[in-house]
């Protein structure tokens, strides 16, 4: 039978694969941005002109780069924040004030996830072609993508600070 620790570490696996997975496609989208952007400029200066179909695909691509930027910070608790009394607290009151800023944003993330998906559906049943003729749906994907890994992390942040009030005991401050 595994310890704590293993079911701990094994539990967590998840968590650190999923990282990896959102830094390696941020890792790409930026990657591809600034060629992308770097050739579209040089296009310009040497040819007095560009690709048409690259300032668009560039548009998708930092709209890519930024909900995935969101989900990183959300999954490594640097997302915007505002503080107010936190810092006024003990540990364990703050830590209880963490637990239900993350249970409200957990709640909060669910319904865009709710939201994006009707987005999808609706411009998978409605929406017309996009760039390189692909339906935009398929460029929208990003939202769902995005705001679930946001969603899950909210929640796994909801399990953490959940389970170090428990590990802590009531009498711990």
């Amino acid at each position: 039978m595994p310890s704590p620790e293993q079911r701990e570490t094994g539990r967590w696996r998840v968590v650190r694969i999923l990282i990896r997975a959102e830094e390696t496609l941020l890792t790409l989208v930026l990657s591809a941005i600034i060629v992308l952007a770097c050739y579209q400029i040089l296009l310009r200066w040497l040819t007095q002109g560009g690709l048409l179909w690259l300032d668009p695909l560039l548009r998708y691509l930092v709209l890519w780069g930024g909900l995935l930027g969101a989900a990183l910070a959300t999954a490594r608790d640097h997302h915007i924040s505002m503080d107010v009394v936190g810092y006024l607290l003990n540990d364990r009151a703050a830590r209880w004030l963490r637990l239900l800023t993350n249970l409200f944003s957990t709640v909060v993330a669910f319904f865009l996830v709710r939201a994006t998906f009707l987005f999808i559906r609706s411009e998978y049943e409605f929406g017309g072609s996009g760039l390189f003729l692909l339906p935009t749906w398929i460029w929208n994907l990003i939202f769902p993508l995005a705001f679930t890994a946001i969603f899950l992390h909210f929640l796994l942040n909801v399990l953490q600070v959940g389970a170090s009030l428990v590990k802590r005991g009531p009498t711990a401050s």
